[in-house]
């Protein structure tokens, strides 16, 4: 009879931190609207100033160095505004070694570019 106890006592420290864990997540509250819409918060968007490395316009890519040589791949669509001046560009028109500013959303699925404003 002592080892029958000694049997369930220790299933029962063995199995308890399962039985804790399946408590809390069947006890857990649902969330609400706005913790779910805060979860999907997009990043902030951001500013680059660099050089055109090099463009791809069957891939809608361009990629840009800062400064410092830190490579920047941008996904290019059909909203993306591209201007040379007063000028509107394609992308097909962009060329490696052309100093660009670049208005860009970070998104789990790569960087897209909202703007490109290349200098003179």
């Amino acid at each position: 009879m002592r080892r029958l106890w000694t049997v369930i006592g220790i299933s029962l420290i063995s199995c308890a931190p399962a039985l804790w864990a399946a408590k809390e997540t069947t006890t857990a509250p649902a969330s609400s609207g706005a913790e779910h819409a805060a979860a999907e918060q997009r990043w902030a968007a951001q500013n680059l100033n660099g050089t055109i490395s090099m463009v791809d316009p069957n891939m809608n890519l361009v990629v840009v160095k800062d400064k410092s040589g830190v490579p920047f791949d941008l996904m290019v669509g059909h909203s993306t505004r591209i201007d040379m001046g007063a000028k509107r560009e394609e992308l097909s028109e962009l060329t490696p070694n052309e100093s660009v500013s670049v208005h860009y959303v970070p998104e789990a699925r790569g960087d897209i570019a909202r703007t490109i404003q290349v200098n003179h």
